[in-house]
């Protein structure tokens, strides 16, 4: 099947499920071939635009699955993923769920089952398709740094400035109830480092609601974790960092590895050179390309009907991560996975 003759859904018409839209159609699918659910009119229909040839729209999703789609992207809140992808598995149709898979571990063992012979089910972590990540993954995989004693990651923005022209306390991110805070929107770094250094056996954190912020959420997390391989990581993730940081520390018995993803810079720091050096730099990095790669992947394994690294599994190990993390805080515990 040529990507011309998809009919793919995108369920939710907020500024991810509009973005996969967008890429979708660069990539070749006939916005004919779209649909777009959404219980928002306004939103739904500027999601889909009003073009002859353009997107269907949908207010109900019932009403939307008396069509036939080869695919379908969740990009509503968390807290529906499950239930929506649930209703999709009895029509046998593929699925792209953004991240976080959900906001609770309820009902992804009937989903695992819902799924199982329903191929590809991809979890949408753009950030495996960025290119300074596989070459952090290949410097890895070379042992360049040698044995890797730890890893830091962090990320920190100020969410009122998230989203141009929208009001934060009115998003997702801001409502506890539909899967927001900070530890679930940024899982991002608990799969980056995950995919890179493999399962985690144990947490320890601390979630809290510190600003002023209009939300009901946590707004500041501090985790350490413990890799089944002996390394030991440690993750910062805030809303409330006026300037956009981002970066990831990688360290070795042979050197050091900054990773500066707002400035699309990797630093190398090695025993044998004895200084800093910068070994790749992006100088105007596109976002949107990491999401444009994760579509085209999608589309890749929708013609071969076969799962991504990125897969259900995958989804479930972060949330596990991420979820343990909120009952260690809660707890005051470490708690064992």
């Amino acid at each position: 099947m040529q990507k011309g003759e998809y009919k793919i859904l995108i369920i939710g018409g907020g500024s991810i499920g509009s973005r996969h839209l967008k890429n979708l159609q660069t990539l070749g699918v006939d916005g004919a071939c779209l649909g777009v659910v959404d219980p928002n009119p306004n939103r739904g229909l500027s999601s889909a635009g009003k073009t002859e040839d353009g997107p269907l729209f949908f207010t109900d999703i019932k009403k939307a699955l008396k069509e036939k789609w080869q695919a379908a992207f969740i990009c509503s809140p968390s807290s529906t993923h499950v239930k929506i992808a649930l209703e999709l598995a009895k029509y046998k149709i593929p699925m792209f769920i953004e991240k976080p898979l959900s906001h609770n571990l309820q009902n992804l063992g009937q989903l695992q089952k819902a799924v199982k012979n329903i191929k590809p089910i991809m979890v949408g972590y753009n950030i495996d398709f960025h290119p300074q990540f596989k070459k952090v993954q290949s410097i890895v995989k070379r042992k360049v740094l040698g044995k890797i004693f730890g890893v830091k990651a962090e990320f920190g923005y100020y969410l009122p400035d998230w989203r141009d022209k929208t009001d934060y306390s009115k998003t997702y991110s801001a409502k506890r109830e539909l899967g927001g805070g900070i530890l679930l929107d940024d899982i991002h770094e608990i799969n980056s480092v995950y995919s890179l250094f493999g399962p985690i056996k144990k947490v320890f954190g601390i979630t809290a609601r510190i600003s002023n912020l209009k939300i009901n959420t946590e707004d500041y997390v501090e985790a350490i974790v413990w890799f089944e391989n002996g390394i030991i990581g440690q993750m910062h993730m805030d809303y409330l960092q006026r300037n956009y940081s981002r970066s990831l520390k990688i360290i070795g018995e042979k050197g050091t590895l900054i990773w500066d993803l707002n400035d699309s810079k990797i630093d190398m720091f090695t025993a044998f050179s004895k200084h800093w050096k910068t070994v790749d730099k992006i100088a105007k990095f596109d976002w949107n390309e990491t999401y444009l790669e994760e579509a085209k992947e999608f589309l890749k394994r929708l013609n071969k009907k076969k799962n991504p690294e990125s897969n259900l599994q995958r989804g479930i190990e972060t949330l596990k991560i991420a979820l343990a993390i909120k009952q260690s805080s809660a707890s005051n515990k470490t708690i064992n996975l």
